[in-house]
């Protein structure tokens, strides 16, 4: 299964221990394929300098993740609404599945074949213990 976490996912992910860094390593552990774009990274860039400075090891395990993930291209428009970029070019790029926790993101549930949820929702639909 192709899955896209969301911005809000792979900083959850990097810096606090939990589900969002348990969603990402089973991602990388796992036979789905974990995809994301160049507009994620700067997000992630950009909320890890603003909001946590101090958390080097996250930016060094960013790298690292990164490099094994599957990037997509970005989707230009519209322009101003990022959300609305990352849930295009996650269904374009053939994902199964968009993970976040965005309220706003979430209400729209689909965007095509593609489902929209929580993390939560996303480890039991990829683990096959569910648990």
């Amino acid at each position: 299964m192709k899955v896209f976490p969301d911005t809000n996912i792979w900083v959850s992910g990097l810096v606090f221990p939990g589900l969002c860094a348990e969603l990402l390593a089973y991602l990388f552990e796992s036979e789905h394929q974990l995809q994301t774009s160049q507009l994620v990274r700067t997000e992630i860039e950009t909320v890890l300098a603003r909001k946590f400075a101090r958390r080097d090891r996250a930016v060094s395990n960013l790298a690292w993740l990164w490099s094994q993930a599957a990037c997509i291209a970005d989707v230009p428009t519209p322009v101003d609404d990022a959300d609305r970029r990352l849930v295009a070019a996650a269904a374009q790029g053939g994902a199964h599945l968009f993970v976040t926790g965005d309220r706003r993101v979430l209400g729209w549930q689909t965007c095509g074949e593609m489902k929209i949820v929580t993390a939560r929702q996303g480890w039991l639909l990829l683990h096959p213990l569910g648990a």
